[in-house]
């Protein structure tokens, strides 16, 4: 969030001074603690939140600190040169990184090699000991101690991942809203503003309960105070958090909000099967994401539609945060010398939802 220093506002002086105390809580507060020693470094750089967790020498848990990434971030990851600074100044301030440490980071916003090659470089040289940048996506097969998967998430945004045998990183989608993220929570309600608005053009809201339903989330009386209403909120998040509508409206036998999940789900089973085309290796898929982990019967139909367009791939739902993967591979990394315990044999998982 940028703000306009020319602009007087007394809201915008209120939002200046929260954000500004926010950082000092987060990082000039927990600098004033004991901060633990850390051989092992995970950090889950979300969207929303940033998630910190280290190991100590003898392999007990050290530091666990979730952050709104909102305290250290302003705008993307890359709109403001202290980001990055002020990213290390949070672990930092979490932990008391030890020599030899190791760090992963597995960063929201890193979708490119050369992303991750700036960012590992400027990291590096904040940071002690050995710091490797992943994007978010990465942490999930190996939070499931899976060596090969496809990666995908399913919630405020989606994504599908793969890595090729010659370790090249390829994707699908996540080309973010309002372009892609098909199957997210934001996809689905894009859908069902449309669908609502085309039955107010055609005279058929009253043929299904999902226009009602549409109508009554965004307050508005008809298909033009919709659009007007929907426009007013747009934004990822926003149009989001109406997801859980539509599956209700989908279980309460709403045909239209039945045709909108599945083929949300069948977009998400085809971009594995394109990612299997493309050569990524791996016969599991590893999921996680606010949407697929809270509907089951959405779950359960991706599960379906993968199986129908690429037999043989398995999903599996990660159920616990992804900075378990930043933790498992910083300790892979480190090797059995950096006292941390082995959390499974990566290439064989370990468990299985």
């Amino acid at each position: 969030m940028r703000f306009d220093p020319a602009f007087p506002g007394r809201g915008h002086l209120w939002a200046m001074l929260a954000i500004r105390s926010m950082r000092c809580f987060y990082v000039n507060v927990i600098k004033n603690c004991t901060r633990p020693p850390a051989r092992i470094i995970g950090v889950d750089v979300g969207g929303t939140k940033t998630h910190v967790r280290t190991v100590g020498p003898r392999g007990a848990l050290g530091a666990e600190m979730v952050v709104p990434s909102g305290a250290w971030r302003v705008g993307d990851l890359f709109s403001d040169p202290g980001n990055f600074r002020r990213l290390a100044e949070t672990l930092e301030a979490a932990c008391a990184p030890l020599p030899g440490s190791v760090a992963v980071l597995g960063m929201h916003g890193c979708d490119t090699g050369r992303q991750i090659e700036a960012a590992s470089r400027v990291m590096s040289g904040l940071l002690p000991g050995r710091v490797v940048v992943v994007n978010d996506a990465q942490l999930l097969g190996h939070a499931m101690h899976y060596s090969e998967s496809i990666q995908m998430i399913v919630g405020t945004g989606a994504v599908i991942c793969g890595t090729t045998s010659d370790g090249t990183r390829i994707t699908v989608d996540g080309h973010g809203w309002p372009l892609g993220d098909q199957g997210s929570s934001s996809a689905l309600v894009s859908s069902a503003l449309r669908a609502t608005l085309a039955a107010g053009d055609s005279g058929k809201l009253a043929e299904d309960v999902l226009y009602g339903v549409v109508l009554d989330a965004f307050a508005a009386a008809d298909a033009p105070e919709l659009a007007a209403a929907a426009l007013d909120q747009a934004g990822p998040a926003e149009w989001g958090a109406h997801a859980p509508l539509i599956f209700a409206a989908a279980d309460a036998g709403s045909q239209a909000a039945g045709a909108i999940v599945d083929r949300a789900g069948t977009r998400l089973a085809r971009g594995v099967r394109h990612l299997l085309d493309r050569g990524a290796a791996g016969q599991v898929v590893v999921a996680a994401g606010g949407v697929i982990v809270n509907q089951p019967a959405y779950e359960a139909l991706i599960r379906r539609k993968i199986a129908e367009f690429s037999p043989g791939v398995d999903l599996v739902v990660l159920r616990e945060p992804p900075v378990a993967g930043a933790v498992a591979l910083a300790e892979a990394l480190a090797g059995p010398e950096s006292g941390a315990p082995v959390q499974g044999q990566h290439g064989s998982p370990e468990r299985v939802s």
